[in-house]
């Protein structure tokens, strides 16, 4: 009977290994993250943006400028608007922060990196040389219609073929409201061509049907085509509309989505501290049934010692004064496996 047991025991990790290898062979495995990373703004003053914060001190005494300011409703972001000195000592310090921060997964960056609040392809650029070394091929932003300027933007190891920008349709009473559109990349992997949705929807202070509106458009471009299909981003979607409404799972009939199929000790990836609660806002969705999927245990909110805070383990915002932290937002991260 030991003698039978011991067979069937060896066949079973036999059957485990030939599998493993199979898979080796048979399959490719690639990283993606996505970061929203806060207010990534060079020193340039745009005229055609409103990127009067993200400006060196010398630069806001003018009559004009303060005016401007102050007619800022929200006393944090005038405060920003007419004293923050983000002079390029300031912004090299935020671009080092967010490099090394990136770079600390799996000591190299992804392979497919995913930003939300990236000014233009300047600023964009200027991380991409620091990441330049450990592998990373080429960039790419379009610029949006987002009126401080902000876009999102991909880093990648993979060649980049083609980017476009789609526009989000709202319907009643939002029917006439805008926003920042969804970023579609065309990469070849592994001689595939993957398509990349890099998203940054309304945040939670408009109604949720705008986000809900999005996730729509979303799925509409999907369906346009059967690539395999990635879409991550800053979906800014709270865990209370969530909760009641389901948003998430509602979209399981199309997309994997990272944070419901993986991630289990996870608490999400940014903190309300006016609710006390934690919310996946950003997360990553994979198209069902193309030939990509998640590695489970691979997905994971990725938390440092220098993107948290150490006691309370909430991101932590960089800090113009000190230099200190990176993000209000924590990043996503997951393996994948082409089949």
């Amino acid at each position: 009977m030991l003698s039978f047991i011991l067979k069937i025991s060896m066949r079973k990790s036999l059957f485990l290994i030939l599998i493993s290898y199979s898979l080796s062979i048979f399959s490719f495995e690639f990283s993606v993250m996505t970061l929203n990373a806060q207010n990534l703004f060079d020193t340039i003053d745009d005229p055609k943006k409103n990127d009067k914060a993200y400006l060196p001190i010398e630069l806001k005494q003018s009559k004009k400028h303060i005016n401007s300011c102050n007619t800022i409703r929200v006393k944090s972001w005038k405060d920003e608007c007419l004293n923050l000195d983000w002079d390029e000592k300031t912004k090299n310090t935020k671009l080092h922060n967010l490099a090394a921060e990136i770079l600390k997964y799996e000591n190299s960056g992804p392979d497919i990196l995913a930003l939300q609040e990236v000014e233009n392809s300047n600023i964009l650029s200027q991380l991409f040389n620091l990441l330049e070394p450990h592998g990373y091929k080429n960039f790419a932003l379009v610029e949006g219609n987002d009126y401080r300027g902000i876009d999102n933007a991909i880093i990648s190891k993979f060649s980049i073929i083609d980017t476009k920008l789609h526009y989000i349709s709202f319907t009643g009473d939002n029917e006439d409201k805008d926003t920042r559109p969804i970023m579609e990349s065309t990469l070849i992997v592994n001689d595939k061509k993957l398509k990349i949705y890099n998203v940054h929807f309304p945040a939670g202070y408009h109604p949720v049907s705008m986000r809900i509106d999005s996730l729509n458009t979303l799925r509409s471009l999907l369906d346009e085509h059967q690539y395999p299909s990635i879409a991550l981003g800053d979906f800014n979607i709270n865990q209370k509309e969530d909760s009641q409404l389901g948003i998430y799972a509602s979209q399981e009939k199309s997309w994997s989505i990272a944070h419901l199929v993986g991630c289990d000790d996870c608490k999400g990836t940014h903190y309300y501290s006016y609710g006390n609660s934690w919310s996946f806002l950003d997360t990553i969705f994979l198209s069902q049934d193309r030939g990509v999927s998640f590695m489970p245990d691979s997905i994971t909110v990725h938390v440092t010692e220098t993107n948290s805070y150490s006691e309370s383990q909430k991101p932590k915002r960089f800090d113009p004064i000190t230099g200190k932290g990176v993000s209000d937002h924590f990043p996503v991260v997951a393996k994948l496996i082409f089949d």
